[in-house]
């Protein structure tokens, strides 16, 4: 920005200016503590108990158990991605759950899976997936992938692979 000053009024102009400059960074700061918060609330939310499991409760009682409507999201979500073996997208773990539990809101089930699904993914738990054809989300354990941005063929829905493998 170039602007031409007549000399006079140059120290008047600098100092409106820095206070300009204060007033923007002093904003810009209260922005970053501000979404300092956010991600505060955000990872105590997700560090909850509905976000969590016990894993070695849930290892024990896997093979004895079939669905349970107490069990955590977490172990909801890996119920039915073990019981698929295949990488999930979070509309078909919600469906199964409504199906599972008719009774529950299907906007704050869907918020919950997405919620703990993101959380896997920031913890490096899960790994995402977007179909470049429809731009479609699938998540699974790191195992079903060959790497962070590519599942293994075999752990592909049928759907999925018939879009990307064999429509070229």
């Amino acid at each position: 920005m170039k602007i031409n000053v007549p000399e006079k009024y140059t120290d008047l102009y600098i100092k409106a200016l820095q206070e300009k400059k204060n007033v923007l960074t002093s904003k810009i700061n209260q922005f970053k503590m501000e979404i300092d918060e956010i991600d505060n609330h955000l990872n105590s939310l997700t560090s909850m108990s509905i976000f969590q499991e016990n894993k070695t409760e849930y290892q024990k009682n896997w093979k004895t158990h079939n669905y349970q409507i107490a069990w955590s999201w977490t172990k909801k979500i890996t119920y039915y991605q073990q019981f698929k073996n295949k990488i999930i997208t979070t509309s078909e773990v919600v469906e199964f759950i409504i199906e599972k539990e008719a009774g529950l809101d299907k906007s704050k089930v869907r918020s919950s899976v997405s919620a703990a699904l993101s959380n896997w993914v920031k913890k490096k738990q899960y790994l995402k997936f977007e179909d470049p054809v429809t731009g479609i989300s699938y998540y699974g354990p790191s195992l079903l992938f060959i790497n962070q941005n590519e599942p293994k063929i075999e752990f592909m829905p049928q759907d999925l692979k018939e879009r990307l493998l064999y429509n070229k």
